[in-house]
């Protein structure tokens, strides 16, 4: 009995290694690959009532390599407004993103996909997101634009930017509408829109 517990210990321990070997945050240390950029702007669709409820802000999103399986998350520790990270050459989908408001956090399944070609700098587009206030069936709505905001500051801010050529790789499809549901303190915990 022990030795079967050992090995269920010793599989969870190496499956959580696995899963974690592809997070990197949003200014990207990965040496190798191509720079990715994009940007963010995060909004309600309407007013907030609830008590103790921010603004809402992205937290993370998972994208998955097609032909490697490679999984990356690109997690923020503020309110971003963009992202610049280094992903391998292929094509990506983007597969997961949470949303934070205060202490409250909501996930969405998403199927969107983009191309990161070899010794470019990609940009993925201005992403626009609009997220609907608490309620039973929360949705998100999600709009790719393909305008470039400050470039010049964010070429002052990140000069590798420069070193390579820039192609556009917006993701598709370009507007998107899915389900939100809650993954942190949820009242009433019910079944049809709390998940863990």
């Amino acid at each position: 009995m022990e030795d079967r517990l050992t090995a269920c210990l010793l599989m969870l321990g190496i499956m959580f290694l696995v899963g974690c070997a592809g997070i990197q945050g949003p200014e990207g240390t990965v040496h190798g690959g191509s720079v990715v950029i994009g940007f963010i702007h995060v909004e309600p669709t309407e007013p907030y009532v609830r008590r103790h409820q921010s603004d809402p802000r992205v937290r993370f999103f998972d994208v998955i390599q097609t032909q490697t399986g490679e999984w990356t998350r690109v997690t923020f520790s503020e309110n971003p407004k963009r992202f610049v990270v280094r992903l391998s050459p292929g094509h990506y989908k983007l597969v997961r993103i949470q949303i934070g408001e205060g202490p409250f956090r909501s996930e969405a399944q998403v199927k969107m996909s983009f191309d990161v070609l070899e010794e470019n700098t990609m940009f993925l587009g201005v992403w626009r997101l609009r997220v609907d206030t608490p309620k039973t069936e929360r949705m998100l709505q999600w709009e790719v634009f393909p305008e470039v905001p400050d470039w010049n500051l964010l070429m002052e801010m990140h000069p590798e930017l420069g070193e390579k050529p820039l192609a556009v790789s917006l993701l598709k499809p370009e507007t998107n509408h899915v389900r939100l549901f809650a993954v942190a303190p949820s009242q009433p915990r019910a079944k049809y829109f709390y998940r863990r």
